[in-house]
């Protein structure tokens, strides 16, 4: 094992992983993150646990399922009992830093990272910016698409000091300090979809123009996601709102591209350019107009998929693509395998540190689970990857979508009520039922919500001030050491 490596860890909001220059997309400028791929290894089966940021974050951090820690929706919180790979990292000597963003909820905004170098968006920041109502740009409303164009946005500005913060802390860093893992949490791609008018008005001018899906293709929907389709309302957005959204979107991207660079130039110009492992994640996907359909909270791979890139020169793979099916909840197994630190205990994640360094690893399951809790009315429900094979299951209807992602990556073929299908339909559908349970779900939902409204309804904040720790003065502590039979071991 050579010195330990640092390692700088960076998580975006709510990226598509096809719209990125090394997946493919002809339009989209991405040459940081290209970069950073042809140095390391790309992952391109990389799913998120959950496609809704803070159930998805805190699987990333315990490398547990959300259910399992009682994650269901952006408001949740899970014990501090828990541990992190953050504590993990702690405990193996490394200075393990939070920059940015995780949405953790105030009960615990550190859970494991010993220091917090910028802090998470807050009210002022995340408000609605265009002053038409709660959450209708920044959530997943129709408005959000139908508004969307160039500007700047409270989002835009978090996360350049974001990365403002990350290069300062990168480049003030000493030989003698502890080896650092720093993770840095960005809130871009996500909407409001609003950019900069020059990149705005250069996707504007190079996206084609975008159709509405055929009606014959929504007829033959999954209920499940004709429904989602109503709840949101896209279904009445014009193909210029779209294609305006979808260029805002890639300036969204490219600016995330932007601050990835200047991080990656800041560790290049460092005391440990020669050894440091770089990491670019997303917490989720956004459909982007994939299947006519934006935001997140859905199976379909630009949801439930997320870019995928770890590099090491010298010591992984370096521009190696790897098709095996890994989760963010492995990416915690896999940093505190590389640097040798202890595993985390009673997970569900693992490493894929093989996989790395060009190895087949015989035993990967190839297989990861993702489950949704529900938003805007949808019933919980859950998918399996499987090799070539994905069951969606939604419990609504208690039925199936499957998609061969082989023959079909667009997943427009939905073979969950084909006969020649049904025995892996059942498989699959046997596999969901040994671990998860809607109810247990649906529960556990109920408790939680039953508790908020007794902590909101008291009328104060959980955490109303700071409370000042006592300091006692040296005369009121006296203590006769005489008495002791046996004197105190010397500290």
């Amino acid at each position: 094992m050579p010195d330990r490596p640092s390692i700088v860890l960076m998580m975006s909001d709510q990226h598509n992983p096809h719209i990125l220059g090394c997946t493919g997309d002809p339009l989209v400028r991405t040459p940081n993150l290209d970069a950073l791929a042809a140095t390391g290894v790309r992952m391109s089966n990389t799913y998120c646990a959950h496609p809704l940021c803070a159930p998805s974050r805190a699987a990333f951090l315990t490398a547990q399922y959300p259910s399992d820690i009682e994650v269901y929706d952006n408001s949740g919180h899970w014990s501090s009992d828990v541990p992190t790979f953050a504590h993990a990292l702690g405990g193996a000597g490394y200075e393990a830093i939070l920059c940015g963003r995780m949405h953790l909820a105030s009960n615990d905004p550190f859970h494991g990272f010993e220091r917090r170098i910028h802090g998470d968006t807050g009210s002022a920041v995340s408000k609605d910016i265009l002053g038409s109502g709660r959450n209708r740009t920044n959530g997943q409303t129709r408005y959000a698409v139908e508004v969307a164009g160039y500007g700047k946005t409270g989002f835009q500005a978090f996360d350049r000091s974001v990365t403002d913060s990350a290069c300062d802390f990168i480049t003030d860093r000493s030989p003698d300090d502890r080896p650092f893992a720093m993770v840095v949490g960005w809130i871009l791609p996500h909407n409001p979809l609003v950019c900069e008018k020059d990149r705005f008005d250069h996707y504007f001018a190079n996206i084609p123009s975008l159709e509405p899906e055929p009606d014959a293709y929504l007829t033959e929907l999954h209920p499940a996601l004709k429904i989602w389709r109503e709840r949101r309302g896209v279904g009445t957005l014009s193909p210029g709102q779209c294609r305006r959204a979808l260029a805002a979107y890639y300036g969204l991207v490219e600016e995330t591209d932007t601050n990835v660079g200047r991080i990656v130039e800041a560790v290049r110009k460092s005391q440990a350019a020669e050894n440091t492992v770089i990491i670019y994640v997303s917490d989720h996907g956004d459909m982007a107009h994939e299947h006519g359909m934006w935001w997140k909270s859905n199976f379909y791979e630009g949801s439930a998929n997320v870019p995928g890139i770890l590099s090491w020169p010298g010591h992984i793979s370096e521009g190696a693509t790897r098709d095996e099916i890994v989760s963010l909840i492995d990416i915690g197994p896999t940093i505190l395998d590389l640097v040798g630190a202890d595993p985390l205990p009673d997970v569900s994640g693992r490493s894929f540190s093989t996989l790395l360094q060009g190895n087949d690893a015989l035993d990967w399951p190839n297989e990861i689970f993702c489950e949704y809790s529900g938003l805007l009315g949808d019933q919980p429900s859950c998918m399996v990857r499987s090799g070539r094979w994905k069951l969606n299951y939604y419990s609504e209807f208690d039925s199936c979508q499957l998609f061969d992602l082989e023959a079909d990556p667009g997943e427009r073929n939905d073979l969950g009520t084909h006969p020649a299908h049904s025995d892996r339909v059942a498989e699959l559908r046997a596999r969901i039922d040994t671990r998860w349970s809607a109810e247990r779900i649906k529960e556990g939902m109920t408790r939680q919500e039953r508790a908020r409204r007794v902590i909101s309804d008291a009328g104060h904040p959980s955490h109303p001030h700071a409370i000042e720790a006592f300091q006692a003065s040296e005369e009121g502590n006296e203590f006769d050491f005489d008495q002791l039979e046996e004197p105190p071991t010397p500290m």
